[in-house]
């Protein structure tokens, strides 16, 4: 018989691990555009183009893309891009909802990471 989900076998990290890993949102950041862009080569979510540049003081977002002509980040294109909450704090929801088995509450949420509960 399989084990199921929520057994004391499955493997992940601890809160301190997760902080050690992220403790700036430079690095959060690092991490989210590892996972957008593999490879390594950043492709603009709006048209696919690679014709991309980083843009000086990183200001109003890092990327431009130079076919479409527009501003872009990590962001665009997910559940993130509207939403001013830094990518730190982003990667700890997700931590969080990814391994409490019933879900969080938006009020664990607002608690625990000190933004509002609407946010």
């Amino acid at each position: 018989m399989a084990n199921g989900p929520g057994k004391s076998h499955r493997q992940g990290i601890d809160v301190i691990q997760l902080f050690d890993l992220f403790p700036d949102d430079q690095a959060a950041h690092d991490w989210f555009e590892g996972l957008r862009w593999p490879n390594g080569e950043r492709f603009c979510p709006r048209c696919g183009s690679t014709n991309t540049n980083e843009t000086p003081r990183r200001k109003p977002q890092p990327y431009w893309c130079g076919v479409c002509r527009s501003y872009f980040s990590v962001k665009v294109g997910t559940i993130m891009e509207s939403s001013n909450l830094p990518l730190r704090k982003w990667v700890i929801a997700l931590y969080l909802l990814s391994t409490n088995l019933k879900g969080v509450s938006s009020m664990k949420l607002h608690r625990d990471l000190g933004i509002t509960q609407k946010t």
